[in-house]
């Protein structure tokens, strides 16, 4: 059983029916002839203990079992050949000896694994951050679920940070699955993350990521192989310019006014608009854009579409690990159909929903990585000012 499972009522519990096997034998043993040996049975115990309960609870059952064994073909008989009891002894000795070795060993490897587990999880932590992401209007909640078993990330990615221009969020996808994929992804956040603070466009932005991506592809050539393929990542970037919607007398726009969000598609999949009044339509992208990393197959740069976010309303993108999920039967997940039914509902439980439905839909089993965001306006008393962009505060 894998040692993730070994919980510690399993362990106890299963240390209790091992004594009562223990007393069991000794019980039947005394009711029966010399001649019939059962100290193999009992050694049974100290094995199943050493595979499947704690390192402490295999020394008690290995000590039990020897003792109960030595004792009854050992001492007590005095009708019993030397040579018998000998060998009744050290066969124990060897198995309970064996059984501790071997429940030593799977400690020591359960206590690296958790190791290697922490330290895994503290790297990828440290790629994507924890959800819910605030900035400095709205607030960005989702989930992410890795095709990767054990793996907390994979071939998706997003991000949202407040900058100096505003509020700039994004989601993606990264060609492949699992842990393959880091490298690129990481190379994708590093540079979307340094340009939002820098490059007020969007488009400015999306070059720099695109720019990151292909320094990444480039040296994992000249140091893998030439024949290593190139990754390209659809993506969806959004972005607010607070600058430019703050009213004269410098406050944030209230909570009745719209917000007008800047977008740029890179061949990604588009996100929903859900209403207040439990409305739900998808965003009609103007243009589908290529990937990063293949932008330079497009004669013209990616353009930038304008959306007006009403009030009370919230926007939701995923990739396509949701959207192409499918059903035993070879159905795609409806999410449309389960937007309109939950359109209703709160954020947090709208996405609690999602991430359980869409596991029963594919049986427990993501064919590809699967990621969703919503982002709303923050309470007005959450609101935080802006921060002077670099230039203004030199």
């Amino acid at each position: 059983m894998p040692w993730r499972f070994r919980t510690h009522r399993f362990t106890s519990g299963l240390f209790v029916v091992l004594l009562a096997y223990l007393a069991m034998i000794v019980v039947i043993d005394e009711l029966t002839s010399r001649y019939m040996r059962l100290d193999v049975y009992a050694a049974i115990a100290p094995v199943v203990a050493a595979a499947l309960c704690t390192y402490r609870q295999t020394i008690v059952i290995g000590a039990l079992d020897f003792i109960a064994m030595t004792a009854i073909y050992g001492v007590l008989p005095a009708d019993v050949p030397a040579i018998t009891r000998a060998g009744a002894i050290l066969s124990n000795a060897l198995m309970v000896g064996a059984s501790i070795a071997v429940a030593r060993l799977l400690r020591d490897r359960e206590a690296l694994l958790e190791r290697e587990r922490a330290t895994g999880e503290a790297a990828q932590r440290a790629l994507l951050r924890q959800l819910p992401l605030r900035t400095r209007e709205v607030v960005v909640d989702g989930f992410y679920v890795s095709s990767q078993r054990d793996a907390l990330v994979g071939g998706d990615l997003y991000e949202a940070v407040q900058t100096p221009y505003g509020t700039r969020v994004l989601i993606g996808d990264v060609q492949g699955k699992g842990l393959s994929t880091l490298g690129a992804g990481a190379a994708v956040l590093t540079a979307f993350r340094e340009a939002a603070y820098h490059r007020r466009s969007l488009t400015s932005g999306v070059v720099a990521m695109e720019q990151g991506l292909g320094r990444y592809n480039a040296s994992t050539q000249e140091q893998s192989s030439p024949d290593a393929p190139e990754r390209f990542v659809t993506a969806l970037v959004l972005g607010t310019d607070d600058t430019a919607r703050e009213r004269a007398d410098g406050e944030p726009p209230r909570q009745d006014e719209a917000i007008p969000l800047l977008i740029v598609n890179c061949g990604h999949c588009a996100p929903y608009l859900i209403g207040p009044d439990g409305s739900v339509r998808e965003v009609e992208l103007e243009e589908p854009g290529l990937p990063l990393g293949l932008g330079e197959l497009a004669d013209h740069v990616r353009q930038t579409q304008r959306v007006v976010l009403p009030p009370g309303c919230r926007l939701l993108a995923c990739t396509d690990g949701v959207t192409e999920a499918r059903a035993a039967d070879g159905s795609f997940y409806p999410l449309a159909d389960r937007l309109d039914r939950w359109a209703a509902l709160s954020t947090p439980a709208l996405l609690g929903r999602l991430r359980t439905d869409l596991a029963a839909h594919t049986g427990g089993h993501l064919q590809d990585d699967a990621a969703a965001l919503i982002m709303e306006r923050l309470p007005v008393a959450d609101q935080r000012p802006r921060e002077a962009p670099v230039a203004d505060r030199l």
